[in-house]
């Protein structure tokens, strides 16, 4: 749309210089028309560049969160090879910016693994009244994801969700959670194992202080996270309960 303008302008004012040499008046206002429409697609370019959306730098609390589940999925998969699929909220609830950064906090640690490891998305869905994924869209996401050596989950886990991963169902990957409203709904699949591990946000620290946080990101995981595996689990539900 710009080029246009501007070739515009510039043949406005162009025919403006040469009918200056019979008609001077008529001549210099459509030099001055050329002038200003030579001005205003600047202005329009510069406010284009200016205020075009740029792709938000990395969060480092959400790659330290990803680099812990990391670390947890590698020392599970003792030098398996195979595909890690990583399960978002609806777009709705989380922007590709924030996808971008867990994204780019899980896969370094990958690099050290033994043996080939894949990284695949997966968004949930679900219906626009939902303030939180449902089971059935967790079900969903597992019937596509069954051949996955491992699931993280960015979206916490619903109510019942030992119910999908129970013995009796088709077998599951390894699941992982980052529990970003610190619930308690992974308890009952962490302490059968279902689950190997959650991360959820350390009680009563300030999400502004994890915001402006500095550091390598087991520092910043151990900081301002909780890490809860099947040996804690009891311990870090009381955490939380005791914060309610």
């Amino acid at each position: 749309m710009t080029f246009p303008l501007l070739l515009a302008a510039l043949v406005v004012a162009g025919v403006g210089g040469w009918l200056s040499r019979r008609w001077r008046v008529l001549g210099q206002v459509m030099m001055g028309v050329g002038g200003v429409g030579l001005i205003g697609v600047i202005a329009l370019q510069l406010r284009q560049s200016g205020f075009s959306s740029q792709p938000r730098m990395s969060n480092r609390h959400e790659m330290a969160i990803s680099d812990g589940l990391a670390n947890c999925v590698l020392g599970d998969l003792a030098g398996r090879s195979g595909t890690v699929v990583l399960l978002f909220p609806q777009r709705r609830l989380m922007d590709a910016d924030t996808e971008r950064s867990y994204e780019e906090g899980f896969t370094p640690p990958l690099r050290r693994a033994r043996a080939t490891l894949h990284v695949k998305a997966l968004r949930l869905v679900g219906g626009d009244r939902d303030l939180r994924p449902a089971l059935s869209a967790f079900k969903q996401a597992l019937a596509q994801a069954q051949d996955a050596l491992a699931i993280v989950s960015y979206a916490g886990v619903p109510a019942g969700f030992e119910s999908l991963v129970s013995d009796g169902q088709p077998r599951t990957p390894a699941f992982y959670v980052f529990d970003p409203d610190a619930t308690t709904n992974w308890l009952g699949a962490l302490k059968e194992g279902r689950i190997k591990a959650v991360v959820l946000p350390r009680p009563g620290v300030d999400p502004r202080d994890r915001d402006a946080t500095a550091g390598m990101p087991a520092t910043i995981l151990d900081r301002y996270f909780l890490l809860a595996t099947p040996a804690n689990a009891d311990q870090v539900a009381a955490a939380l309960k005791d914060q309610k």
